[in-house]
């Protein structure tokens, strides 16, 4: 990599004469500030962390109980154009989330929890370099398809498990390393791929994973109708060590070693006039291997069903809705069923979209490491769009799939860990009013800002004593500024 890095950045420095192949250039900078007051969403200053299954965040250095931050991204996306059938693509990005925060020179996720190692087993990690190497890959153009070899990307539905990141603040990307063949016939589009991920232990085939699959997607325009199935199954070997989890709590994150998981993700939608719905339901199933015991393999059965609508009144002004079923883990051990989305699917300005144990401990955990998990929601947003500015008003309910009961063994998806529930534990995870504005000052920057204010559910006050925290409101707060060319 290094090498071609250097071939790339001498081709750029030759003399136009001996230089002819064209370069679009494209990406990305932001810059955003964030405030978030009572982060940790309780009144209480410390007294239940030290418990497994306690949902309360350490207090911050000084006992300060407000979290402020400012981070930047970065993506620069050239494309060469070698001739009429063939180009070559990459994105170059650098630190922890195509960026990091400023004042610190972050390079990694950090967080190796159940819920960060599920998304990565679905996607790359990303490496400790200065200079990061996102994408590479060629694309090749015949009469009968179009084939991407290497590092490339990819997106389907609504983007809930495999998302490209072409958002301009989409922090993470799905990775696939490897062969994509597209092929359109009339309104069908056919994808089917080959993969490697994951085997970093050796070059055997005894740490080998592998994944395969295809998308077929119907697509109408006329009809404005869509419709489609994803499907890809990942295995990965005895000694592979992609998938690590200390569930059990045991001090120690230890490899799942042989796996074999499949992803069956359906897709549709339909438009009706000035109505338009978009559903999605992806569905994890198979073994997730020995998470609780060396003894038997561990079922998968991680699942969501996800909803987008929206009736456009005028022009300007929009209805839009959002709601989701996402699994969670009930703490069984028989199966583990707790469903991750994708770190950029986001449907709240503050609950779901940060890991807000990275407030108090940011050298242990990653800031942007935070999925959609085990909650029902449903939120309604009212937008208004001039030539230049948008504004968009919405409140969101979120109610919690599993939680702790007294006498059983439970999971803690904050920590990712099984505990012993002593108390049962609300499922209210609250109530959150969020207002978003944008102004596209021209063509490429847009300057924008976020507020959130969260009426915290009792799910965040459970300590798994008989004193339960006194939840405290939460509120978010963001400026922004970003260029897109």
């Amino acid at each position: 990599m290094k090498l071609f890095l250097f071939i790339f950045f001498l081709i750029l420095t030759l003399p136009q004469a001996s230089f002819a192949l064209p370069i679009d250039w494209h990406g990305v900078l932001g810059v955003d500030t964030t405030l978030i007051d009572s982060y940790r969403r309780v009144e209480q200053t410390q007294q239940g962390t030290a418990n497994t299954g306690s949902q309360e965040l350490s207090l911050a250095n000084g006992q300060h109980a407000n979290a402020s931050f400012k981070t930047y991204l970065f993506r620069l996306e050239p494309v060469l154009i070698v001739n009429d059938s063939s180009s070559i693509k990459m994105e170059f990005s650098n630190g922890y989330g195509r960026g990091g925060r400023l004042g610190t020179n972050d390079t990694t996720s950090k967080s190796a929890d159940m819920a960060n190692n599920l998304y990565y087993f679905n996607t790359v990690s990303p490496n400790s370099s200065g200079l990061l190497v996102n994408q590479l890959y060629m694309e090749l153009y015949s009469d009968a398809a179009t084939y991407q070899l290497g590092r490339h990307t990819a997106n389907w539905g609504l983007g809930a498990v495999i998302n490209s990141g072409e958002n301009t603040w989409d922090r993470n990307f799905f990775v696939r390393d490897g062969i994509t063949m597209k092929v359109k016939i009339g309104n069908f589009d056919f994808a089917p791929f080959i993969s490697d991920f994951g085997a970093c232990e050796s070059l055997t085939r005894a740490t080998k994973g592998s994944e395969y699959g295809f998308s077929a997607l119907y697509d109408n325009p006329e009809r404005d109708l869509a419709f489609g199935l994803y499907y890809s199954k990942k295995e990965t070997s005895a000694f592979n060590g992609t998938v690590k989890s200390d569930i059990q709590a045991t001090g120690t994150q230890t490899a799942l070693g042989e796996a074999s998981t499949k992803l069956t993700d359906i897709y549709l939608k339909k438009k009706f006039g000035m109505f338009q719905i978009g559903v999605e339901v992806p569905i994890l199933s198979g073994d997730v291997g020995y998470l609780y015991t060396t003894q038997s393999k561990t079922n998968y059965k991680g699942k969501a069903l996800l909803l987008e609508a929206s009736f456009d009144f005028t022009d300007h002004s929009k209805l839009r809705v959002w709601a989701g079923n996402v699994a969670g883990d009930s703490g069984g051990q028989s199966s583990f069923d707790a469903m991750y989305l994708n770190p950029n699917y986001q449907i709240a300005n503050l609950l779901f979209r940060y890991n807000l144990r990275a407030v108090a401990d940011p050298t242990t955990y990653g800031l942007f490491d935070s999925y959609i998990t085990n909650a029902k929601y449903a939120k309604l947003s009212y937008e208004y769009k001039s030539d230049k500015s948008k504004w968009s008003f919405a409140v969101l309910q979120a109610v919690a799939n599993e939680t702790a009961k007294a006498g059983t063994v439970s999971y803690n998806h904050l920590t990712n860990k099984n505990f012993n529930a002593q108390f049962d534990q609300s499922d209210s995870l609250g109530t959150e009013i969020d207002v978003d504005f944008d102004y596209q000052w021209n063509n490429e920057v847009i300057l924008g800002g976020s507020f959130g204010y969260l009426l915290t559910g009792d799910y965040f006050a459970y300590t798994n004593t008989s004193t339960p925290n006194t939840t405290k409101n939460a509120m978010v707060m963001q400026l922004r500024s970003g260029i897109a060319f």
